[in-house]
């Protein structure tokens, strides 16, 4: 028993010696898969479609090309300074806020789809695009701009430091010039993007500012003239009743009466007014039906206009606008796929394996056929 057991182990030991033998006897075998998988290596190297990566430097903007952004926003501040008004004033826009602004333009759908479509970039990654039909077109597409997302990638330079800045970079299966073009035609698509909407909220804000200010002194009008009829509806009154009682001129005893100091309550009022007799109270009521305008008496009506005439007079001038330095725009693109280096280095390695790996199964075999041969003779 223990005989055989001790065969048995002797069987299941390695010997490095005849191991090594072995592989030397089959080295045309390890030869022969190496330079298979080395040749299959370098047709795929030739034969592949290689992809170039692009990349820009890009930087927040100076504070000279944004300061232009808050002309609106300092003209309201400082009109609600001035006349003591508590309205929400327009948000200033910062170096950080705009830069950000930007960011998001750049990475978003909208943009990447517009470059997308003006380069056909969908037959890139589907070339048989164009047979398509109906559906199966539309997917294709769809599965092709998803694969374009994801070819596209923006990173902080130095995610401590904001003002470091970004790099955006883009790889695709096209020439080296190509990629720089599409790559610089996104950073120049999304900058006059952002530019438009930065310039079309502030309009928006300043079109709100004096619609909200023609209101204002549109009912100020209106409320100043209303106040006239009233106070004629007022003067008609008391007028009458200055008749009745033959009353032309004011009392010349009783309570010293002013026509600027009477009660403010109207039912007070009229009963008051008609103490100042016929003559003065009709001499008013034909003035104030003889007035066509009631400016010179509404409060904070110039005041109103002068914001007003500002604010139409106020020029926004986009081409003063900066929302993105760019510190180095895509010059050219480096080939990231295939590399030759690393494709036949890993080629080679994993035809020795191969070769090894063949050459020890043919031994194998070998080995078991002689030792049957030797049972049989």
């Amino acid at each position: 028993m223990d005989q055989k057991q001790g065969m048995h182990a002797s069987e299941d030991e390695i010997d490095l010696f005849e191991l090594w033998e072995g592989l030397v006897q089959e080295k045309l075998t390890v030869f022969y898969a190496f330079l298979t998988v080395i040749a299959i290596a370098v047709v795929y190297v030739f034969v592949s479609t290689p992809v170039y990566q692009a990349k820009t430097y890009l930087l927040p903007p100076d504070a000279a090309n944004v300061i232009p952004m808050n002309v609106l926003a300092e003209v309201l501040k400082g009109r609600d300074d001035r006349d003591g008004e508590n309205n929400v004033n327009s948000a200033f826009n910062t170096v950080d806020s705009v830069f950000k602004s930007f960011e998001t333009v750049l990475t978003s759908r909208r943009v990447l789809k517009e470059v997308f479509d003006q380069y056909g970039l969908d037959e890139i990654y589907a070339p048989n695009i164009q047979a398509l039909t109906g559906t199966e077109q539309l997917k294709a597409k769809q599965k092709a701009f998803e694969q374009f997302i994801n070819a596209f990638s923006v990173v902080s330079v130095d995610k401590k430091d904001e003002k470091s800045g970004v790099i955006a970079q883009l790889s695709l299966a096209l020439s080296d010039a190509k990629v720089s073009e599409v790559l610089n035609e996104l950073v120049f698509k999304a900058k006059q993007r952002t530019i438009r909407e930065v310039t079309s909220k502030i309009i928006a804000e300043k079109e709100a500012r004096i619609r909200l200010i023609q209101q204002k002194i549109s009912g100020a009008r209106q409320v100043e003239k209303d106040r006239r009829l009233d106070r004629i509806a007022q003067l008609s009154e008391a007028i009458a009743i200055t008749k009745q009682l033959n009353l032309k001129k004011p009392l010349s005893s009783g309570p010293t009466l002013n026509i600027n100091n009477l009660n403010e309550s109207g039912q007070n009022e009229s009963v008051a007014l008609y103490l100042l007799g016929s003559d003065l109270l009709e001499a008013e009521k034909r003035v104030l039906e003889q007035r066509e305008n009631d400016d010179a008496f509404i409060k904070n009506l110039r005041s109103w206009q002068e914001q007003l005439q500002l604010l139409k007079s106020l020029k926004i001038e986009p081409t003063l606008f900066g929302v993105v330095q760019i510190d180095q725009p895509s010059n050219f693109a480096e080939k990231i796929k295939p590399k030759k280096g690393l494709v036949l280095a890993v080629a080679g390695v994993l035809g020795l394996m191969l070769g090894v790996f063949i050459a020890l199964i043919r031994r194998a075999i070998k080995k078991r056929k002689a030792e049957n041969a030797l049972e049989f003779v």
